[in-house]
């Protein structure tokens, strides 16, 4: 009788045990869902940073909770926090067992890669939201939508590089014209400065031959001559002989013409 009472008395503990358990564990649930309540109502009243606030505190019990993951992203993606919103709705996705809102969050993922401007990220979580759910019309459009920039990225890029590509040939052609100029130039300083050589040289020869023909037309100078003094006073000497020789003759001439006169 005594063994049944105790193993009654242990069944009844173990039971409370579990009872008071579950109330523990319905009372951090029902916490959570306070929390994601009061986040819910602050994000549609427009308070983003106040739902934040009761998002992260949900998940700080839990941070596998996929409302709180899904919710604190899009508060996030509102900030433009697109980083932190990326970070959640991937948490969001991979611990959904529910393909319908797995997709949900593979969509948003989407929304704000795209927003980032990450295209290629965009496109794959699109597609991964339509495997989740392929009957989601709106992330089908947001992936042609997707598709579309991604078409005009790449032909923006090939026409950004044969702009580049024009630019780089035209350097090349201005350069290359800039070098023959220069060449060019070159040359004809190179011929300008040879002509200029040629017309000295010929002036040159012109002033020479002038000189010549001027020395032809001049009376030859009288070359110095260098005398000893005997021989200069020999000279002086013939000189004044000659001079005297010259008046004697002079005034016999003289003598004669008045001789006639007289006659006369």
């Amino acid at each position: 009788m005594v063994g049944k009472t105790v193993c009654f008395v242990v069944k009844m503990k173990i039971i409370v045990l579990t009872y008071l358990l579950s109330l523990i564990g319905f009372s951090v649930i029902a916490q959570h869902q306070n929390q994601l309540y009061h986040g819910n109502q602050s994000y549609m009243d427009g308070d983003f940073d106040q739902a934040q606030l009761y998002y992260q505190k949900a998940l700080s019990g839990d941070p596998n909770i996929f409302e709180g993951n899904l919710n604190l992203g899009n508060t996030n993606f509102r900030k433009e926090d697109y980083e932190s919103a990326i970070k959640h709705f991937q948490q969001a996705a991979e611990f959904s067992a529910d393909e319908v809102k797995k997709a949900k969050a593979l969509h948003n993922l989407g929304n704000t890669y795209l927003q980032n401007q990450k295209i290629d990220e965009a496109i794959d979580a699109y597609k991964n939201a339509l495997r989740a759910n392929p009957k989601a019309d709106e992330t089908r459009y947001n992936l042609a939508y997707a598709l579309k920039m991604k078409q005009q990225q790449q032909n923006q890029e090939e026409q950004d590089k044969d702009q580049e590509q024009d630019k780089d040939q035209e350097k090349e052609e201005n350069q290359d014209k800039k070098d023959q100029n220069g060449d060019n130039e070159n040359k004809e300083e190179q011929d300008k400065q040879e002509n200029e050589e040629q017309k000295d040289k010929q002036e040159q020869q012109n002033k020479d031959q002038s000189d010549e023909k001027k020395e032809e037309q001049q009376p030859a100078q009288p070359k110095p001559i260098e005398l000893s003094p005997r021989e200069a006073e020999q000279m002086l000497e013939a000189a004044k002989n000659e001079d005297q020789m010259l008046q004697m003759k002079m005034r016999k001439q003289q003598a004669k013409t008045k001789n006639i006169d007289k006659d006369w």
